[in-house]
Order: structure tokens, then sequence, then C-alpha cells
């Protein structure tokens, strides 16, 4: 399963990087991360272990090659603390993540209407970083040990949105982006032979302003 991860991810990355011509847009965005975060099991009983809600800031760069479809490279930081729970107790550590990735735009209307609802799909890589500063011991240590490591992912993207026309230079886009990658287990370490699921969503609301040129 790995293997066919990190396959899809290349695939679409290459396939975005045929991407070049005419028609720019370049994009600041903003929004927040909500992870779905995963159950745990040991031996020491059950826990739920990942990351906090954090605010995203970002860029893109966008390409509107064809009359239905765009080309997308974008760039993300997120602040988000890894957490593990259980119960009541909660242990949390300060992190963050950077993820870059490239998107296909598939478009309902087509290049140059005033609105355009679109879908999109595309792959890449995300950063995860524990910043905290460790201590000799850490609460719900029998489950997971949240550690000042950083781990690469392999990322597939996967979104939907509108964007308005404000005027012949600006835009403006509202979407939504499921960010799916294997769960980073060297950032929050599993211990007591734990069971996991491997996959992590990241659900992602946005604003981006656009300047086209």
């Amino acid at each position: 399963m790995r293997i066919r991860f990190w396959a899809v991810t290349v695939v679409l990355l290459l396939a975005g990087a045929a991407c070049l011509a005419q028609h720019w847009e370049i994009d600041g965005l903003a929004g927040v991360g909500a992870y779905r975060n995963l159950d745990l099991a040991n031996r020491a009983g059950s826990a739920t272990v990942g990351f906090t809600p954090g605010a995203l800031f970002g860029a893109a760069l966008i390409q509107h090659r064809y009359r239905y479809v765009s080309g997308e490279i974008r760039y993300a930081f997120q602040r988000s603390d890894l957490k593990v729970s259980s119960g009541s107790a909660v242990e949390k550590f300060r992190g963050s993540t950077h993820a870059i990735h490239y998107d296909w735009l598939f478009h309902t209307q087509p290049r140059g209407a005033h609105l355009r609802p679109f879908l999109a799909a595309g792959a890449g890589f995300k950063n995860y970083r524990g910043t905290g500063t460790e201590r000799a011991y850490q609460p719900l240590s029998q489950f997971a040990l949240l550690t000042r490591t950083s781990e690469w992912k392999p990322l597939i993207s996967l979104g939907a949105g509108v964007r308005v026309r404000l005027g012949k230079w600006a835009s403006l886009a509202a979407e939504v982006h499921d960010y799916l990658t294997p769960f980073p287990s060297q950032v929050i370490a599993p211990v007591g032979g734990a069971s996991l699921e491997r996959r992590i969503h990241d659900f992602v609301p946005t604003l981006a302003l656009g300047i086209r040129f």
C-alpha cells in the first residue's frame, strides 16, 4: 500500500510538471485545517492521536492553460500541535506542517467566465514537524511519544471550490481540500505494539485572493 501511495504521488506530480504556458494567476490564501485524528489501541488501553486544528497560510501559482482545465502549484504552512488523549487526559506538543503540491483544476465553466465552480485533484509532499521542548517524562507516553522531529510524507490532495472574477485583474476563490498522507509515525511515535490506521486526513477550507497577469 505504501509503494502504491508513493507511485500515485509521483505520477501526478510528473503530470503537473508538464503544464507550462500563459494565462497565469497568483493567489494569497488563508484558512483553518482540522484533522480526522486516529484511534490507537495497545496493552495499556486506547487513546486518540493526531493534531489540533490550526491556522493555515500559503500561496498558489495557477495556470489557466485550457478552456476548462487549469493547473496549480501550491505551498501552505499550517500551525497544528501534536496531540495524544485518553479519557479526560490530554497531552500536546508544539508542531507545524509545510506542504507543497500540484493540483489539476477541472472547471464547470470556461476560462473567462464570471463564476467558475471546480473540482481539484493532485499530489505532493507534506513535512510534519514537532517543535516543542521534549521532557524526561511525557504524560500518556504509554500510548505514544510526541517528538521533536521532522518527517516528510507523500500527499494526495482532493478538493472543490468556486472562483469569482473581481474586475479585470482580480478574483476571489472559496474552496475546501482534503489532504491525505500516511501517518507520521516518527513525529507521533506509537508505543507498546499499538495498532493504528496508517492514513490521516486534514480538512482545510480556505479563501484565496488572486491577481492575474
